[in-house]
């Protein structure tokens, strides 16, 4: 029997342990396997291991330029997803800081929660000002919830692919389990117990937008990408005064973080601002 219809079963039995068990998934992010450019970024940076909560984070720092850029992996991701996107940062006199997240990497990989990482990014942005924000994915929605909580004020952000409803989060575990509108509802009580601070029913990333100050704000989104679609970017970007929105193809979802055309536009956007 496969999983979807074993959890078909169960729902009919138990659609709150249903919820547990889906809320068990979306709380231990799979982690992709690790590429061999992603290797080579590792060797030359300057490794460390901070303690947040009941983790150990692993940080990562490049380069020492006059300017900071901070890189933020999504879901499943790490900070050496960013590989062929670093050297271009250091050669532009950027320092780039990143880390794995919780349950991420080569962090702690105990059971997570998105507010939680949301958590860790505000740590960063506490601790430093960032000439340069890199997002990708979830990872995007990660920092907009922290850059909201602090009002945080930002020169220049790239955003490669942006969810759009944080609803979009829990859309995994539904669509992966086959859930009924009554075991989502007890998946989202759930969820909703990880927060005091947001309710993950209304959160939206063209709300949370309002809250920060970004003088450069460029998207990045495959027209194809079947992960996140391009129009949950584009209606977070038409929240953003001024930000531009840039179409591109054959990169999917993830091949963008190593695609050469993706790193040439961040290269242009880079070399454009500080003009």
């Amino acid at each position: 029997m496969s999983l979807k219809k074993a959890i078909s079963v169960l729902q009919k039995i138990s659609p709150r342990l249903t919820a547990r068990i889906a809320f068990n998934f979306i709380s231990k992010p799979k982690n992709r396997k690790i590429r061999t450019f992603e290797k080579s970024i590792l060797k030359i940076a300057k490794e460390s291991t901070i303690r947040f909560k009941k983790f150990n984070i692993k940080t990562y720092i490049w380069g020492n330029g006059t300017k900071k850029a901070l890189l933020i992996h999504g879901w499943g991701g790490r900070a050496s997803n960013f590989g062929a996107i670093i050297p271009e940062l250091i050669k532009n006199e950027y320092k780039v800081i990143s880390f794995d997240g919780p349950c991420h990497g080569a962090s702690t990989r105990k059971k997570t929660s998105f507010f939680e990482i949301s958590d860790l990014v505000k740590l960063f942005l506490e601790k430093d000002k960032y000439d340069l924000i890199i997002t990708h994915s979830m990872g995007t929605v990660f920092a907009f919830t922290a850059m909201d909580s602090l009002k945080y004020r930002v020169n220049q952000m790239i955003i490669l692919t942006s969810p759009s409803r944080f609803l979009e989060f829990i859309e995994l575990a539904v669509t992966q389990f086959g859930l009924t509108t009554r075991t989502t509802k007890l998946l989202i009580d759930k969820v909703r117990k990880t927060t005091t601070a947001y309710n993950p029913v209304t959160l939206r990333a063209s709300t949370l937008v309002k809250g920060i100050e970004m003088k450069d704000v460029t998207f990045i989104h495959d027209k194809f990408d079947k992960i996140i679609p391009i129009e949950r970017s584009k209606s977070v970007s038409l929240s953003i005064k001024n930000s531009k929105f840039i179409e591109i193809e054959g990169t999917g979802h993830f091949k963008m973080l190593w695609s050469k055309k993706v790193v040439r536009i961040i290269e242009q956007q880079i070399l454009n601002y500080n003009m």
